[in-house]
């Protein structure tokens, strides 16, 4: 994923969809080429690549 689409993504109003090595992750902030990311479901945080993030689509609740 491009950086600024992960900045439009945490601005979005909707829920957007974005997963990390195939599990689903909220994005907390961005530094540079880096994500804070927690894994949905947990309180696990990581720090991962913005690279390596790939957007699902728009949540349905």
């Amino acid at each position: 994923m491009e950086i600024q689409r992960a900045r439009e993504i945490i601005s979005a109003p909707e829920k957007i969809e974005v997963h990390f090595d195939g599990t689903p992750v909220w994005i907390e902030d961005i530094k540079n080429d880096t994500a804070n990311v927690t894994v949905m479901g947990t309180c696990k945080s990581m720090e991962v690549p913005v690279y390596e993030l790939q957007e699902k689509g728009i949540m349905l609740e």
